[in-house]
């Protein structure tokens, strides 16, 4: 998934001086790629290098002149793992805008962003003054003033669904809200409740817990294995203790917290009180005993908002742009999250989708309109359900108000189901980004930057886009 950031500087460029511009850049080894391409298509036009850069001033010069658009918009400087983008306003106010696109694996972007607009102001300054970099016969507007001083780079907030806002508000409103969020917090570190197999094995312990049974490893249809148990234990999901049951009538007399604690016990003169026997006679058992925390992420379903949380996450989108309400008495969760501007509405359950259940979730989405619904069952959508949510998008679509409807069955296919449509969107943020490039490129500037992020950092995906392209 692709990301965006960018700042502005608020002043204005003229067309002379961006040429001047993106040739002081090149001499930092910032190579900008569609005034590169233009010169390899002057050369080649010309059958050599030696008239190319005459060529450009003359063209440059006739599209100023001539009121077209402006012969420089602005230019795209990749790199390993990002690109930077740079756009000239044309209207009163617009500015220089700098930008970085990025991975969620490129480290410091921001600093990566910050070095370049240096770049660019101090590439700017000697292009307006004629100062150190001005070659390659290039020469800046005599007595032309340098950027001032007091102006500095402003970064752009990023783009904010309304719905994610509205969503947003009413969650901090919530008093529940910031254990909500330690709790997130602590999971996704520890990351357990992901694994189904643990997920069962802490509800059978926790339904043996409440009715007062010794829970083994073995509760339920099959054994669990150490390495799983020693793993639960160690995030503090479990916890071992020593049951005493009186050996006469097998009633369960304490717990104590380690079999040293039973040692000293058993030192002391401590008797049962139900069989007068002494306390060392007694039925001693390691029991496997879920915590506090445990309950609490089980209840109503409150785990699947961390475990998607945790999801969402390992896809790229931001903390920061994922909010989830407190678990209702009906338990289903509900979640929003802010992907390059576009809300999504998660509404989770845990077992099977029902009418009844689909009737409520598109009473929820008529609250917040998002534009995109995702309903995630851990069991089944029932047939009749998934109707009546495919009949409320085709309508609303209808009536001018697209509807992305995405059902997923079953927790372990979430991200596979999210991930083609959060790099869709990003890449559709990027073309609305960098639209103003599409004219000097001759295609799509953001669908370049996508496909290129995706051919060089996923072993295969040449082959792939040249086969589905045959």
């Amino acid at each position: 998934m692709l990301f965006i950031e960018s700042k502005n500087l608020d002043y204005a460029v003229d067309g002379a001086t961006r040429t001047l511009l993106l040739e002081n850049l090149q001499e930092q080894g910032l190579v900008p790629l569609i005034r590169s391409a233009r010169l390899r298509l002057y050369e080649t036009a010309l059958a050599g290098a030696e008239h190319a850069r005459e060529m450009e001033s003359a063209l440059a010069a006739r599209a100023d002149a001539e009121a077209e658009a402006p012969y420089v918009r602005g230019d795209l400087f990749c790199a390993e793992d990002y690109a930077h983008f740079l756009l000239f306003g044309d209207e009163p106010g617009e500015g220089v805008r700098a930008g970085i696109v990025y991975e969620s694996g490129t480290t410091d972007p921001l600093e990566k962003l910050d070095a370049f607009c240096r770049s660019v102001r101090e590439s700017l300054d000697a292009s307006r003054v004629g100062g150190p970099g001005t070659s390659n016969g290039n020469v800046a507007a005599a007595g032309a003033p340098s950027v001032p001083v007091t102006l500095e780079w402003e970064s752009r907030a990023p783009r904010v669904a309304d719905s994610f806002q509205r969503f947003a508000a009413d969650v901090s409103a919530t008093p529940t809200g910031a254990r909500g969020e330690m709790v997130e917090g602590w999971l996704r570190t520890s990351g357990m409740l992901e694994d189904s197999q643990a997920r069962g094995f802490l509800r059978r312990l926790s339904e043996a817990h409440k009715e007062r049974r010794a829970a083994t490893p073995a509760t339920g249809d099959e054994s669990v294995p150490d390495a799983l148990l020693n793993r639960l234990a160690e995030v503090g999901l479990l916890k071992r203790e020593i049951l005493v049951s009186c050996r006469k009538d097998g009633r369960a007399l304490f717990r104590l917290p380690s079999p040293d604690a039973f040692s000293v016990l058993s030192g002391s003169n401590a008797v049962c009180n139900e069989c007068g026997a002494a306390i060392a006679d007694e039925k001693a058992e390691e029991v496997t005993v879920p915590t506090s925390l445990t309950a609490t992420l089980l209840q109503d379903g409150a785990w699947l908002a961390t475990h998607l949380r945790s999801l969402i996450s390992k896809l790229g989108v931001p903390d920061r742009q994922i909010v989830a309400r407190p678990t209702g008495s009906d338990g289903e969760v509900r979640l929003m999250a802010n992907v390059c501007g576009e809300a999504f509405l998660f509404l989770l359950h845990d077992g099977d989708w029902t009418t009844a259940q689909a009737r409520r979730a598109l009473d929820e989405h008529a609250k917040v309109e998002s534009a995109h619904l995702v309903l995630v069952a851990t069991g089944k959508i029932q047939e009749d359900a998934r109707q009546r949510l495919r009949e409320h998008a085709r309508r609303r679509t209808q009536g001018g108000r697209e509807l992305e409807l995405i059902l997923v069955e079953g927790m372990d296919s979430v991200a596979a189901e999210l991930q083609p449509v959060f790099e869709r969107v990003a890449a559709a943020a990027l073309a609305e980004e960098l639209w103003e490039l599409d004219t000097s490129l001759g295609m799509s500037a953001g669908q370049l930057l996508a496909t290129r992020f995706r051919l060089t950092h996923r072993p295969g995906a040449l082959r792939n886009l040249a086969a589905s392209a045959a």
